[in-house]
């Protein structure tokens, strides 16, 4: 089953049962906490539920759909890569990975900021050890690249001189073996270069050898062709799904229910505050660190605003959904599911759903209507007639 790329669906719950457009309760509280407090293997979540579970509202009321059987849509971009596009990405990215060109200098003593030619070799207890070894390498004294000691002990070394460093790693080394260890690195100072300004990068074979998993230029640029390919194609169907839910919104009426708006925005802060919020760190904390010191009711309004828009575009889904009669296919929302924990790298639907939703099961629930609101848009966006590399004002009427 080819990939499909979904509109986003803020994470947040509802059930919908009929009634009224968003004035019923449901009535059996006890009887609702009983049976949506369990995630996916029967056991308690401790008695939290969604309280978009409680709002019942019917979409036939909530929405009068426009004409939304062969939409006319178009697209300024054309979605064609060229082959300058190919050449100027083929360029740019082997020059951004591109190590710097060195030309050499008269100079003979070292100093701090200097970038030296080097060949080394790190041994403990006097046997050469992996990864420890390199001849012409280029390494700017102060960069902290290297183990404590190693730049500083280069610091007034002449060029054509070689000196014994004694050295010890770090503790926390990642290789375990050395992790502590006291090692002998034998340096020689071969040059003292500087960075060349006037040098032109040359993207040939070696280059692609030395730095790709390809052989030629050629195998090369063909792997950019394919890459840009595959990018324009997921740009091309992103695109052209959210253009026809921007004119299924001004096509069609949409009531969104008050009491449906709160409880989304409530369960969306809920679920948000659970995935990012840890070791007792509260809402507020959290988005002081990571949002540039947004207030909590600066965070609610903008939720709001974005849900808002979410339930719109829901609920209009939802309208045309109950309209055709689209049923859920649960072998292909299986793989639907599958697809999607293996993009978010949940290895259990139990964890995948838990993430979604206020519980496990509300967000199942929750997944169940982005899928098949999706197949809906899948029907509408097959109906279209949509024109593409024309300005959306040439076609409007």
């Amino acid at each position: 089953m080819k990939k499909k790329i979904f509109i986003i669906l803020l994470a947040a719950v509802m059930t919908v049962s009929a009634g009224a457009c968003g004035k019923e309760k449901q009535e059996d509280g006890a009887q609702q906490t009983q049976t949506d407090d369990k995630n996916t293997d029967g056991k308690k979540e401790d008695n939290v539920q969604a309280e978009a579970d409680s709002v019942s509202y019917d979409v036939s009321k909530c929405v009068k759909l426009g004409n939304y059987s062969g939409m006319k849509i178009s697209l300024a971009n054309t979605y064609k890569v060229t082959k300058e596009q190919i050449e100027d990405y083929a360029l740019n990215a082997a020059k951004a990975n591109a190590q710097p060109v060195y030309k050499d200098t008269k100079k003979k003593k070292v100093e701090k900021g200097d970038t030296v030619n080097i060949d080394y070799e790190g041994k403990k207890d006097g046997a050469a050890f992996v990864g420890g070894s390199a001849q012409g390498y280029n390494l700017t004294i102060g960069s902290n690249s290297f183990i404590d000691g190693f730049e500083d002990g280069l610091i007034g070394a002449k060029t054509g001189q070689t000196l014994d460093l004694n050295l010890t790693f770090p503790e926390n080394y990642p290789t375990t073996d050395l992790a502590g260890a006291d090692v002998v690195f034998t340096v020689t100072v071969n040059k003292i270069v500087v960075e060349d300004p006037d040098a032109e990068f040359e993207l040939n074979d070696e280059y692609i050898q030395n730095n790709t998993s390809y052989k030629t230029v050629k195998e090369y640029k063909e792997g950019v062709k394919s890459y840009l390919q595959n990018q324009t194609a997921e740009d091309k169907e992103r695109d052209t799904r959210q253009a026809v839910i921007d004119k299924l919104l001004k096509t069609c009426e949409v009531t969104v229910p008050d009491d449906l708006l709160e409880a989304r925005v409530a369960d969306h802060i809920t679920i948000f505050t659970k995935n990012n919020c840890e070791d007792g760190q509260t809402l507020s904390d959290f988005l002081s660190a990571s949002y540039n010191g947004m207030s909590e009711d600066d965070f609610r309004s903008t939720i709001k605003d974005e849900m808002l828009v979410n339930l719109q575009t829901e609920l209009i889904l939802e309208a045309i959904v109950e309209k055709e009669g689209i049923k859920l296919d649960e072998d292909a929302y299986q793989e639907f599911v599958e697809q999607q924990m293996g993009s978010y790298g949940f290895e259990k639907a139990e964890d995948f759903y838990q993430s979604n939703g206020v519980t496990a099961k509300s967000g199942e629930a929750y997944e169940r209507k982005v899928y098949v609101c999706n197949r809906a848009l899948d029907n509408v966006v097959a109906d279209a007639k949509i024109t593409y590399g024309v300005a959306p004002e040439e076609d409007e009427k």
